[in-house]
């Protein structure tokens, strides 16, 4: 029996894992707290109080558990473990400013002391928080005193695989500190965090400075050591940096910019890759990975994260780094950490070494039913988790403290150039509501693909349909072509040996035993080459085989769990990652159109928080959404955009009026441009507040109007459509946009952030008439000529916006048709408000297009494009806006002309088309 790594053995306990903890937010300043503490362990009350002996020394931070903490005793509900150092800071380490001490992990609940008093408390055992003791230290020796509960597997807290009475796939629970702790010194105004986004299809990086105040600070970012950009910015606004021509990060070549801020006196140091992720069709049309814009195989391998001697905890940084390097040096291309969140410097090897990473989120809840998590892989069993008491999630605090880990998880790893995947939940341990989770989690990262529920219960939401295959031959189904997610097999393998004096026990977990080193070799190598190899031209795309080392009972690692035996000939694996990632890379054609949610019942935009309500993303083919927390009063005041813009054109003028409210201001106008003199008349009234106008709290709910003296509008439904009245001193217009019982619009929400996102519903293509009236000369507003659009907008934007919009209708082979197109605006966010009407119905376009257009030249033709349509839009008119009143400001050109060309239709037909009378757009806002 093996109990010792290499690194565990000759560990120097006077210099435990020394290296910076943070990587990416890297400060001069560093007192590691690692190395000997007290410890005792006593039945748990509601005192504070440290107890009066302890029970001997512990190092720090492996867990109580484990034998490199010198106490090998765990830790059971109902008690508490303490721990106690005293510390004295070194000459001249913080002399002013603020002192933080940081944790990165403590399993799973604390309280921390120091002299004392109590500084703060922290729940979860996975992720780090740093706790401010400047107003607890006095000069000369303090008292550090942690105090840790752990109710593992009797509670519904996140646990991941630990389980008190361990055995087969459930491993032994450690709790306590088990990730270094540290103290750092900062200045009053400091760097809290910086958001990194890198943008390879444009060339720049979006650079977030985290700090307490607004304050000027300076970005410089490096590559090799020469200067790319250097920037002033101001804290907490999102700054777009070009770095020109950009070397993307990849497996096969890791690189990393370093970059530099600077916030008056503090510096810290950081990096980022530049990639991008997503999905994608092939040269055959089949739905792949993609990686840089282009089909990239994922060969991966199960990372469980556990040691024999130190548990949840490394015994070092070589340790960690050799895992890494060891699979990459297999071929593997990517780790599945499973179930696990690592230190900081794990993700960190990661991106320097270069492999790609699915990262796990860490499961909770109730006892687990075998019905529910293990009856599935040998039988064809897939529940809904809506029935949360089933996947032990009746706990509603459970799954509040899931979501909010969730949250945090996403934030804390968010710069992580190798993170290419999210997995919210495996094999039905504590899952639910994977679908909204799945919603959530696109909120909080565009820039990231999700394997919503790998294994089984599959919801059908994310970005993968994710397959753990044990018991059965792998092979793809004709069925899942009509899935148009990415097929992944997300578990298989786990082929066991046991290699005698590197085992944990005498007994042994595996899917299939083997008795020598020859049969593992030859049964490996036949596995991939009978079922894994023939998939990938069906259509599989990444693999993740069972698993890098073995684990306590489990015998099924690559690796022995002390590390020092690779059971299958290296050679082996290496040929066999060689012909997975071969077959596996073919040429790419398009980015695939994203998967957009129809929603098809009523729902609120917000929550009752007044974040955006994740449920409500998505698209609907007539108005679902509830907008009453829109304008809430002190609900995001400021950033809140109402209006109701209505456009129609006729043989013979454009008419466009405006009611809209940005809660410090109504913007509202009226226009009318004559086609035949281009005589322009045009009242724009601005009023600060929004006394001056009505808006409804959600589309139809009642009327829109502007009461002003230089202007009026009224903006009512009617049973047959929507009346537009309007007067000013030279105007009127009075026009009937009429709606069919069956026609459809447009009802998009496009997600920015949870605090930030628009709902927009877009309805063109509506039969007009009536009359417009101008210096006392009537016109007709002619039916059969003549159509309206509506835009209408509900949401909380940022301060600076930059869009392209075109709408189109008409008549065309005998068809109304009606073109809705988007862009800029809603790059990145996962929604699109791209689509096709015919006699209204409506054909929704999920891709990201390309517009071309000269900015040099508005009237030039403008081009857009994809897989999904292909337009060329010819202007004859340019109207050009220009506002500045310097807290807000507009600028636009909106062209007005004629579409052709074609889209494609809900039945993957194109549709052609040409004469469609229209407009597009550029306009860039401050507002």
């Amino acid at each position: 029996m093996s109990t010792y790594t290499e690194w565990g053995e000759s560990l120097d306990p006077s210099a435990i894992l020394p290296e910076y903890p943070r990587p990416q937010l890297v400060r001069n300043s560093y007192l590691n707290l690692n190395g000997e503490w007290q410890f005792a362990i006593r039945p748990s009350t509601a005192s504070e109080t440290a107890p009066a002996s302890w029970d001997g020394t512990i190092l720090v931070p492996f867990s109580p558990e484990s034998i490199l903490s010198g106490v090998s005793r765990q830790l059971l509900p109902g008690q508490t473990l303490w721990y106690r150092r005293e510390l004295e800071l070194p000459h001249g380490f913080f002399t002013e400013g603020r002192l933080l001490l940081n944790f990165g992990a403590v399993d799973s609940e604390c309280v921390v002391l120091v002299n004392g008093t109590r500084v703060g408390s922290h729940e979860g055992g996975y992720l780090p928080f740093s706790i401010d003791i400047t107003d607890a230290v006095v000069p000369g020796t303090n008292t550090l005193t942690v105090a840790v509960h752990d109710d593992t597997d009797t509670g519904v807290a996140s646990r991941g695989k630990q389980k008190l009475d361990r055995g087969g796939i459930w491993y032994t629970a450690q709790s306590g500190i088990w990730q270094t702790v540290w103290l750092e010194a900062v200045p009053s105004v400091f760097v809290e965090r910086l958001i990194l986004t890198s943008s390879l299809e444009n060339g720049s990086l979006e650079v977030t400075v985290v700090a307490c105040t607004d304050s000027p600070a300076t970005i410089e970012i490096s590559a090799d050591s020469e200067a790319v950009a250097s920037v002033d910015v101001h804290t907490n606004i999102p700054v777009r940096i070009p770095l020109g021509a950009v070397r993307p990060w990849s497996p096969e070549d890791p690189f990393l910019y370093d970059i530099r801020v600077t916030l008056g006196t503090d510096e810290v140091t950081s990096y980022v890759g530049m990639r991008s992720f997503g999905t994608g069709l092939d040269a055959h049309g089949v739905p792949r990975l993609f990686l840089n814009g282009a089909p990239y195989f994922h060969a991966g391998v199960l990372d469980q994260g556990y040691w024999p001697d130190g548990l949840y905890t490394a015994p070092s940084d070589e340790a960690m780094i050799a895992d890494i390097r060891a699979m990459k040096d297999l071929g593997f291309t990517m780790l599945r950490k499973h179930i696990k969140i690592e230190p900081l410097r794990w993700y960190a090897h990661c991106d320097r070494i270069g492999i790609l990473v699915w990262q796990d989120m860490v499961n909770g809840g109730a006892p687990y039913r075998p019905a529910v998590v293990t009856l599935p892989a040998v039988a064809p069993v897939r529940l809904s988790d809506r029935f949360h008491g089933v996947f032990g999630r009746a706990d509603a605090s459970g799954r509040q403290q899931f979501r909010r880990e969730l949250r945090e998880t996403v934030a804390l790893l968010s710069n992580v150039a190798s993170i290419a995947m999210w997995v919210p939940f495996n094999e039905g341990w504590g899952q639910f509501d994977a679908g909204a989770i799945t919603r959530e989690l696109l909120l909080l990262d565009r820039s990231r693909t999700i394997d919503s529920a790998s294994g089984w219960h599959d919801q059908g939401a994310g970005d993968v349909k994710s397959l753990h295959v044990y018991f059965r031959r792998f092979r793809m189904h004709r069925a899942w072509r009509r899935d148009r997610r990415v097929v992944v097999l997300s578990e298989y393998g786990g082929y066991s040996h046991r290699e005698p004096g590197h085992d944990f026990s005498s007994k042994e977990f595996g899917y299939r035993r083997f008795r020598s080193r020859t049969e593992l070799d030859s049964a490996f190598e036949k596995l991939h080459n009978d079922e894994i190899l023939p998939a990938i031209s069906q259509g599989l795309s990444a693999t993740v085989y069972t698993q890098l080392a073995d684990v306590e009972d489990e015998l099924n690692g690559i690796l022995t769990y002390d590390r020092r035996v690779t059971k299958i000939t290296p050679d082996v694996v290496r040929r066999v990652n060689a012909r997975l990632t071969a077959a596996g890379h073919t040429p790419g054609r398009t980015p695939h159109p994203m998967r957009e949610l129809e929603i098809t019942e009523a729902v609120p935009l917000t929550a009752p928080d007044g974040r955006l309500n994740p449920a409500a993303v998505g698209w609907s083919r007539t108005p679902m959404h509830r907008t009453d927390g829109i304008g809430e009063l002190g609900r995001g005041w400021g950033r809140n955009k109402r209006w109701e813009y209505w456009a129609v054109m006729t043989p013979t003028h454009i008419v466009s009026a405006t009611v809209s409210s940005l809660d410090y201001a109504s913007v509202n106008d009226l226009w009318i441009f004559d086609r035949r003199t281009e005589e322009v008349v045009h009242t724009g009234v601005i009023r600060p507040l929004s006394g001056s106008v009505r808006l409804p709290a959600t589309l139809g709910d009642g009327p829109a109007q502007v009461r002003t003296k230089p202007l009026r509008v009224d903006i009512t439904e009617v049973p047959n459509g929507t009346r537009l009245r309007a007067r000013t001193a030279r105007v009127s217009i009075d026009i009937l946009a009429a709606r069919a019982e069956d026609h459809e619009s447009l009802a998009v929400v496009v997600p920015w952030s949870p605090t930030r996102f628009q709902y927009t519903v877009k309805d063109v293509a509506r039969p007009a008439s009536g009359t417009i009236r101008i210096d006392g000369t009537e016109f007709a507003v002619p039916e059969g000529s003549s159509w309206a659009t509506l835009d209408h907008g509900r949401g909380r934007w940022p301060y600076s916006m930059h869009w392209n919009w075109a709408a189109g209708s008409g008549v065309s082979n005998g068809r109304v048709i009606g073109v809705q197109l988007g862009s800029k605006w809603t790059d990145g966010t996962g929604s699109t408000e791209n689509a096709l009407f015919e006699d209204g119905r409506l054909s929704k376009i999920s891709e990201e297009l390309t517009w071309d257009y000269d900015t040099t030249n508005w009237l030039a033709p403008w081009h857009i494009s994809g897989d999904s349509a292909d337009l060329t839009f010819t202007p004859f008119y340019d109207k050009t806006s220009a506002t500045d009143l310097k807290v807000f400001s507009s600028f636009g050109h909106q062209c007005f002309g004629e579409f052709r060309g074609w889209m494609l239709d809900e039945s993957g037909q194109r549709v052609f088309f040409e004469g469609i009378e229209g407009w597009a757009e550029d306009v860039r806002n401050r507002w």
